[in-house]
């Protein structure tokens, strides 16, 4: 996988045109206030390559953007050292489009391979042609000084620029494959993984202090019914809605999260047993009163769900808990379904 999406390189270029643009303008000033006409028109056609490059990128041609933006950084700074000299520093800017054309998404890699080799080769010319041959337009020494470290701190700002766009990516790169690790495809909901990783934080700090901690097994009533006489898409949004109504019964400190198939488990946090039965009848009443439209089945479904409700005790496990809540919720279906049952201290009492 791309560390850097098609979209974010998109970003990357408009992010460029801005600061290229920028900086060309302030070009213009310079050379205009040290009456290097020529070199000024120039930087004024470079601004409009950046105005160019970033509508390009804005339309999502990024090809195209990025072609523009390297034959411009080569033909100014070629022309740049040539007519002025290799002291002013225009070269350095040369080298801040290999970076860029390393994490591109420019397909195919080839492509991106050529880019780099050309940009190198073409800077290594440069340098042997130019670095010691004095240039055409004589200006004062001030001034090529001013130049030099202008350039020199604008490569470094751009540099910054870059380093820390890329850093971004990365850290959005492995939040998005952390979440994706920890959630649930279909419904959006944590995975099993996740909500364990929750369960053992919160043991731990039950560890610690005198707390509650409640979980609550839910399951669809008669679920097979809908995946063999509606079809498996139906079943699907069925699970969807149900989740956003599990979703929407939870507090900021509640985990809620998809068990496997149609369970659901719900970890709740500071919640004693009275607590936790009121959670599962409001998911319960919210459940049954959902109305769910399904597109090509008619009518629209309604569902029920049996939940089994227990609270952790002092000396017991998370897992054992949950086991109860599981007995509990076994023992709701057995006693006629959508409905809350409560778990008793141990399995055997």
């Amino acid at each position: 996988m791309d560390v850097v999406h098609p979209e974010a390189f998109r970003a990357l270029l408009q992010g460029i045109g801005i600061i290229a643009g920028v900086t060309h303008v302030a070009f213009c000033a310079l050379f205009f206030w040290a009456h290097v006409a020529p070199l000024a028109y120039v930087n004024i056609a470079s601004v409009l390559s950046y105005v160019w490059v970033f509508e390009l990128a804005r339309r999502g041609h990024v090809a195209r953007a990025w072609a523009v933006t390297v034959l411009e950084v080569l033909g100014h700074a070629i022309l740049a050292v040539s007519v002025i000299g290799w002291d002013t520093g225009f070269h350095y800017y040369i080298l801040l489009v290999i970076p860029v054309a390393v994490i591109s998404t420019i397909r195919p890699v080839i492509l991106k391979a050529i880019t780099v080799v050309g940009v190198m080769m073409s800077y290594l010319a440069l340098d042997i042609v130019l670095r010691h041959r004095e240039p055409p337009s004589a200006l004062p020494a001030v001034f090529i000084d001013g130049l030099h470290y202008f350039n020199v701190v604008g490569v470094m700002i751009i540099l910054i620029f870059l380093a820390g766009y890329y850093y971004y990516l990365i850290d959005k790169a492995t939040k998005a494959l952390r979440d994706m690790a920890l959630s649930d495809p279909l419904t959006q909901l944590r995975n099993r993984r996740a909500i364990t990783e929750m369960i053992r934080r919160e043991e731990s700090r039950l560890r610690r202090g005198q707390h509650h901690l409640s979980f609550i097994l839910c399951d669809l009533d008669h679920f097979k019914v809908i995946n063999d006489s509606k079809g498996h898409d139906a079943g699907d949004e069925v699970l969807k809605v149900v989740s956003k109504t599990l979703a929407s019964c939870m507090r900021d400190v509640d985990f809620v999260a998809r068990w496997g198939g149609e369970e659901f488990l719900a970890v709740l946090p500071d919640t004693d047993p009275e607590g936790a039965k009121l959670v599962a009848e409001r998911i319960r009443r919210k459940v049954e009163n959902q109305v769910i439209d399904v597109a090509g089945i008619g009518e629209p479904l309604k569902v029920t769900m049996t939940l089994g409700v227990a609270t952790l005790r002092p000396g017991e496990g998370a897992e054992q808990a949950i086991i109860r809540a599981d007995a509990a919720l076994y023992e709701g279906k057995h006693q006629g379904r959508n409905r809350v049952a409560f778990a008793s201290f141990a399995l055997n009492s």
